[in-house]
């Protein structure tokens, strides 16, 4: 790692230790409690708007890091809290203690992800002065992934369209109408500012409904074969179980609203926010599995020891706080704040529940993890032919192809689609990759590798291709010599992301995807006007899903400055060829302080 850039790291952690003596000094745990009381109070603000413009999108984003980090260092800093729960009026006094605290801790986290981006070679950083930096980005920042970003985001909101159709039923009007009406009797005031209220099957059937359709649109639902385990319990329970957290988590929203609307002396703020106690919630887990699972094909109850197991992964306690230690990490769902209570984050239920189950799956669970990662190819494969063969048709699979040269295993083919029609053979590579969310350094390092075994694979592709020939590939595939061979293409599908390998592949006999991009590229060729599709219809298309409107780039960001204690860091644009350099220190544009 450079010098600076290590530098920068370890000047970034001294600042956080200043930190530390207020939250060890927190024997309460209100700084914990109170910190993501105000990140569901300002998520909850943001998803009630129109439109959210970027000083917003800036401020959310920043208190989502500084709370994470003050999980962690709240946890980490003391065994107990003297109170194991705490109920309490939002203060203006320590809501605004609490936020610079935040603050300056998430300010600590951004300079982290800049030294990540640093080390990954997309920016540089300069020393200027004792604990003084400035990280240097190029003139535009290619943003790789927008064309894969907005496909994923176009058919979740294809399912959230589907959804709120059914809602919006004669039939479902009716049951929300009933589902409103059932709250409003429900809830009441809990000690006068507080809220309280009581169960009903409607309501549990009713949001387990909802929270099931969201969780399957977002991307990792299918990461594992339902049957497949981790620890005493299948994935099936674990992702039901997730389920079940966010939907009580969007029901206590909704009571919570409802309540304010009944009884103005309650403020939202006050009530977004509850702990549960952990023996109930686990019971309450067990029985939601239970109940929903058993209308769904091979489903195996759960006892309380798996209960407890799943709790534990959905969970963040004080022993698995290394789940939060890099900058950009999920934010939890529940937090143990005591051996008694949980606390229940709802943007952490609404933001990227299924990236935390993952994260603490492979983290609780490694060697099953890495070994039931190797039952994903078999998945994959049986999809794709089962995609192609009722779109296009006329097709031959072929699976895991062993290539050689000179005697030597050089490479696999994980799957051949053979178009006896045409003659056109496709070579395919399939990736079965984690999604690595907003961790800048897991995105680093997954699609280093992603780019270097694409690279391989193709090279060793290519050796074969030229020491065998033609013939020799049809007698690898066990095809006729009369096989009217046209043309032999590559085409790498990548889970989740596929852009990196931009920067390995250039050539025309070679595409490349995501499965969301394969899988649109195939309804694609289905409406191109002719009666069946034909393989290099496909191809074509698949080629152009990459980019179909051009690169596309970064909004650039105006200059800013950031210092948190002794630490001054700047971040500025390189200038675009023909542009005059900027002031090396940034005075205007945003910035954040914490003295």
């Amino acid at each position: 790692m450079d010098q600076v850039v290590s530098k920068f790291f370890k000047a970034l952690t001294a600042q956080e230790a200043r930190f530390l003596p207020y939250v060890e000094s927190d024997n309460l745990g209100l700084l914990l409690r109170c910190g993501i009381n105000e990140l569901d109070w300002l998520a909850f603000k943001m998803s009630k708007l129109d439109d959210v413009d970027e000083s917003q999108e800036e401020e959310l984003y920043l208190l989502r890091l500084g709370v994470t980090r003050l999980v962690k260092l709240a946890l980490s800093a003391r065994s107990s809290f003297d109170a194991p729960t705490l109920t309490f009026r939002r203060s203006p006094h320590v809501s605004e203690a609490v936020l610079q605290l935040a603050n300056g801790l998430a300010i600590v986290d951004h300079g982290r992800r800049l030294a990540q981006s640093a080390a990954a070679g997309a920016c540089r950083i300069e020393e200027r002065g004792e604990n003084d930096f400035m990280i240097t980005l190029p003139p535009s920042i290619p943003d790789e992934d927008f064309y894969e970003r907005y496909l994923v985001g176009h058919f979740r909101a294809e399912a959230r369209q589907r959804m709120a159709e059914l809602l919006q039923s004669e039939h479902g009007s009716k049951v929300s109408l009933e589902v409103r009406r059932v709250m409003d009797t429900l809830v009441y005031p809990f000690r006068d500012h507080f809220i309280g209220y009581d169960a009903d099957l409607l309501l549990d059937e009713y949001f387990f409904g909802l929270a099931y359709a969201e969780v399957q649109a977002m991307e990792g639902f299918d990461t594992f074969h339902f049957a497949t385990r981790f620890g005493r319990v299948t994935f099936q329970a674990y992702m039901l179980a997730l389920v079940f957290i966010v939907s009580i988590s969007m029901r206590h929203q909704e009571f919570a609203e409802a309540l304010a609307r009944k009884n103005a002396g309650v403020a939202l703020e006050d009530i977004l926010t509850i702990s549960s106690e952990t023996e109930g919630l686990v019971e309450a887990l067990r029985e939601a599995v239970n109940y929903f699972g058993a209308a769904l094909e091979s489903f195996e109850e759960i006892d309380l020891a798996d209960a407890k197991e799943i709790f534990e992964v959905l969970s963040i306690s004080r022993t698995n706080l290394d789940l939060l230690d890099r900058p950009g990490c999920a934010v939890p769902l529940l937090i143990q704040c005591s051996g008694e209570h949980v606390i229940r984050c709802l943007l952490g239920a609404r933001e990227a529940p299924v990236q935390f189950l993952l994260d603490s799956l492979r983290r609780h669970f490694p060697r099953e993890y890495d070994r039931n990662q190797q039952t994903r190819e078999k998945a994959m494969q049986a999809a794709i032919e089962r995609i192609l063969a009722s779109s296009l048709g006329g097709l031959e699979f072929q699976r895991n192809i062993k290539v050689r040269s000179s005697g030597r295993h050089l490479t696999d083919i994980d799957i051949v689609v053979i178009e006896p029609a045409s003659g056109m053979i496709c070579l395919c590579q399939l990736k079965h990759q984690d999604l690595y969310g907003a961790d800048l350094h897991s995105r680093h390092v997954r699609t280093t590798r992603l780019q270097e075994q694409s690279a391989s694979w193709l090279a060793a592709i290519d050796a074969w291709q030229a020491e065998v020939g033609d013939a020799g590939i049809l007698a690898s595939l066990k095809l006729p010599k009369s096989f009217p061979l046209s043309a032999i293409r590559r085409v790498v599908i990548a889970k989740h992301y596929a852009y990196p390998l931009k920067h390995v592949v250039d050539r025309e006999d070679v595409a490349y995807g995501t499965w969301a991009q394969f899988v649109n590229s195939v309804k694609l060729s289905e409406r191109g006007g002719r009666p069946r599709p034909g393989l290099a219809d496909l191809f074509t298309i698949l080629r152009a899903a990459k980019a179909p409107n051009g690169p596309m780039e970064h909004l650039p960001e105006p200059p800013s400055h950031w210092q948190v204690y002794a630490l001054k860091f700047g971040i500025l644009h390189d200038p675009a060829p023909g542009r005059s350099s900027p002031h090396p220190t940034p005075t205007s544009g945003r910035s954040g302080t914490v003295a």
